[in-house]
């Protein structure tokens, strides 16, 4: 690999956000529309979701589909170089999500999944952000954006 390329490469990466997503803020400017206050930077033992609503003890993630490997969706593609580095890394990803939502779980939290997917579209967003209104007012324990 030439210096050039490892450059650009290292570039594009630090350019990868771990808050304040467009996807993220699409759902909590959503959220606070629909009237619901939440918390941001909260830690839940050493778990920090995207979204705390602390009065309903909601936990809501807003995942990226190709970072957390949103099954079966065209934004979940495998790179074509460095194979066994990739599918560790995003097999680690898998692995957590799952222990953290089976975590939150045990402690009596509910916990939303919204596919970052699901904000790409103006209508969809608006009937999952619906879906999601009618979750937190359910009892039911988890949520998670549908796949088109």
């Amino acid at each position: 690999m030439d210096i050039v390329n490892k450059k650009h490469r290292s570039r594009m990466m630090a350019n990868i956000r771990s808050k304040d997503t467009k996807p993220e803020v699409l759902v909590r400017k959503a959220i606070h529309k629909a009237g619901y206050r939440y918390r941001l930077n909260t830690k839940i033992g050493r778990i920090r979701p995207d979204i705390v609503l602390t009065k309903l003890k909601v936990a809501i993630f807003v995942h990226g589909c190709y970072w957390h490997r949103h099954a079966e969706c065209k934004l979940c593609y495998m790179p074509k170089t460095r194979i066994e580095f990739w599918n560790k890394k995003f097999t680690e990803n898998m692995e957590r999500d799952k222990r953290v939502e089976l975590t939150l779980k045990s402690q009596g939290w509910r916990v939303a999944v919204f596919w970052e997917c699901a904000t790409r579209n103006e209508e969809r967003l608006k009937t999952e952000i619906n879906n999601l209104v009618s979750w937190l007012e359910s009892k039911e324990q988890s949520f998670e954006t549908a796949l088109i």
